[in-house]
């Protein structure tokens, strides 16, 4: 049952199409986002084979998000980012009972931090060649772990109840501190390329029962219900990206980011369980377009992420449409 985890977690991974350059915003810059993605899965990895998912044809999603980021000063930016933020609609294709009713709707954590620029053209080591960025913060769990709300899910699921159901919260229900790492080599005024990597390890533990129906009916049945432990999260990307101006204040920007994802496995009361890790590698080329000179300076970029390769995951595409919006405070 912890695919359907697995399913959503790569879903957040591809709809957060946020800007993992080492730019930072001017002094007093608001930038807003709006983001809606679009996911669809009918495959999985299972021990390095690629396998068509039991019990369905297809399950889809859509998300809907958002964030803020204000430059505090010029090599100084703060951020909370919820984007993927809820699933507001899914359903399966051609399920078989129970998995005809099965859903994925629902919140994701919250990230909140800031972003310090430490090379750059404005950055307390000054240079226009390479730019380099770190930033720290917290990712904040949304919805409170609760037996009796899984209880209820499997009732209304696998216990014959008929009715919409969900499997697991759409991310790890633990607070979690983040590390991320950005460096760019620009190559000239229209490319550069870009490096990145995030870290979030997960705090504390959660009762088995507490995470989702199959570990609470697991429970029930009589096994132990120990202390999970998630460990953490550790994303790696590189990116080529090229960008133009043209026409009345135009930027055309397009890019290429390959990403590589994983996890360690669970513990179970400091006990790791063989075969609970993950990993996939995607890529997701996307375009965009800057009208700067518009009355609001607004940015829209389209994405879709694609899988190419993975361990214990869906086979999850994802579209992704963003728009960013620009307000300036004060220099």
């Amino acid at each position: 049952m912890k695919k359907w985890l697995v399913l959503v977690l790569l879903l957040a991974l591809a709809a957060a199409v946020f800007a993992d350059d080492a730019l930072v915003l001017p002094k007093g810059v608001l930038r807003t986002y709006l983001t809606g993605a679009y996911a669809f899965a009918s495959e999985e990895w299972k021990t390095g084979d690629k396998v068509d998912i039991a019990g369905f044809d297809t399950l889809s999603a859509i998300n809907l998000g958002g964030a803020a980021e204000f430059g505090v000063i010029d090599w100084i930016s703060a951020a909370v980012q919820w984007a993927p933020g809820w699933n507001v609609w899914s359903a399966t294709e051609n399920g078989t009972p129970p998995y005809d009713k099965l859903q994925v709707n629902g919140p994701y954590n919250v990230f909140a931090g800031a972003k310090i620029q430490i090379i750059g053209p404005n950055a307390p080591v000054a240079n226009e060649v390479i730019r380099l960025a770190a930033a720290t913060g917290v990712k904040i769990p949304v919805k409170a772990a609760d037996a009796a709300y899984w209880a209820d899910q499997f009732a209304a699921g696998l216990g014959g109840g008929g009715k919409d159901w969900v499997s697991s919260y759409n991310d790890k229900p633990l607070w979690g501190l983040g590390a991320r790492a950005y460096f760019d080599y620009v190559l000239n005024k229209m490319f550069y390329f870009n490096l990145y990597s995030e870290l979030i390890y997960y705090l504390g533990t959660a009762k088995r029962n507490e995470i989702g129906v199959a570990d609470w009916y697991a429970v029930l049945l009589g096994a132990p219900n120990s202390d999970v432990s998630v460990g953490y999260d550790l994303t790696l990307e590189a990116e080529p990206h090229f960008e133009t101006m043209f026409g009345n204040g135009m930027r055309l920007g397009v890019s290429l980011p390959v990403t590589f994802s994983m996890s360690p496995e669970l513990k179970y009361n400091d006990v790791a369980q063989s075969d609970t890790d993950s990993y996939l590698l995607s890529v997701s080329p996307n375009v965009s377009l800057f009208l700067t000179k518009f009355v609001i300076p607004t940015e829209i970029k389209v994405g879709y992420t694609l899988p190419l390769v993975g361990k214990n995951a869906n086979a999850t595409n994802t579209v992704v449409v963003q728009l960013k919006t620009y307000l300036r405070f004060y220099k």
